[in-house]
């Protein structure tokens, strides 16, 4: 059992975000192995879905950056630390599919091992390359977030939710193969969602209380129904595959996808308590701390 002193150091709500990530991850991979079906078929529940679930990962990375930012730690120890609990378990599972790749897909080649410096060989790993790259510059990172202040924060971050509208300008302005190389499209990449979970932890929404509490609602339904509905009602005029529609709603820096890690985020930092009760709660304290400490398992064995 975690000590009590360990317990009370974790964040419930980030916790729970992080077994909800994780559990997301799980449904959209759930149809890839009917990928060529469920993806280019056209249909309203396939939509929704992919809609509900395609942000998972995207709020590890939130976590990470309300939990870590800003580093305190001088950062060749921070990076150490850090490396050192996710590397390990990287090594291992690219080790188990090189051995899948070799004796049961039958397509290990020498460029398969020297790629996984700078390419998964595991599509799923990604997520662990992203990562690192994320550990080992965050010291950096939070260098700047210390020298632009709150006001500097939320001008990146409204820069980034700007640029990702531009997906859904794949029709209307743009050919639809060019959307994924503009000028603006991976501005921030997926630093944004680290400086996102960094700010609403620290700040939460501006003047986020009952009386602008509907601002904020329309808000993120704008981007979570509003935005998809665009998609595949307008942009269908404009000969755009069903593949490319579900390539946009899935693209990790598109609007639906922060409206939805903002809306998941909120809510949980607003409605869950804030520190761990064994008296009153023992099977929370007990479960959601082991469950999300699974979660980097899971995630690389499911």
């Amino acid at each position: 059992m975690m000590s009590e002193a360990r317990l009370q150091r974790r964040v419930p709500y980030l916790d729970i975000l992080r077994v909800v990530a994780c559990f997301l991850v799980i449904l959209i991979h759930t149809p890839i192995r009917q990928y060529d079906i469920y993806y280019n078929t056209p249909g309203i529940a396939g939509a929704v879905y992919t809609v509900l679930v395609a942000v998972n990962c995207n709020l590890f990375f939130m976590i990470t950056g309300a939990l870590l930012l800003p580093v305190t730690k001088p950062g060749k120890l921070f990076a150490k630390r850090r490396l050192s609990v996710i590397l390990p378990p990287l090594l291992v599972w690219t080790v188990v599919y090189l051995l899948e790749h070799a004796f049961l897909l039958h397509n290990f080649t020498p460029r398969l091992l020297t790629s996984i410096l700078f390419h998964p060989v595991e599509g799923l790993l990604w997520y662990v390359y992203v990562l690192v790259v994320i550990y080992v510059t965050l010291p950096l990172m939070s260098k700047c977030i210390n020298a632009i202040g709150k006001r500097g924060v939320e001008v990146v971050l409204g820069l980034w939710v700007l640029s990702s509208f531009i997906p859904y300008q794949h029709g209307i302005f743009m050919e639809a193969s060019q959307y994924s190389h503009n000028m603006f499209g991976a501005f921030a990449n997926y630093y944004g969602y680290v400086l996102l979970g960094y700010y609403l932890h620290r700040y939460g929404l501006p003047v986020f209380t009952r009386e602008h509490g509907w601002k904020w609602a329309l808000l993120l339904l704008f981007g979570i129904v509003l935005m998809p509905l665009f998609e595949f009602m307008v942009q269908g005029h404009f000969n755009i595959t069903w593949q490319q529609h579900i390539d946009t709603i899935t693209n990790d820096i598109s609007v639906n996808n922060i409206a939805m890690a903002t809306l998941l985020f909120t809510l949980l930092q607003r409605f869950t308590p804030k520190h761990y009760d064994r008296q009153k709660h023992p099977a929370a304290a007990t479960w959601w701390p082991l469950l999300s400490k699974c979660t980097l398992g899971i995630y690389l064995s499911q």
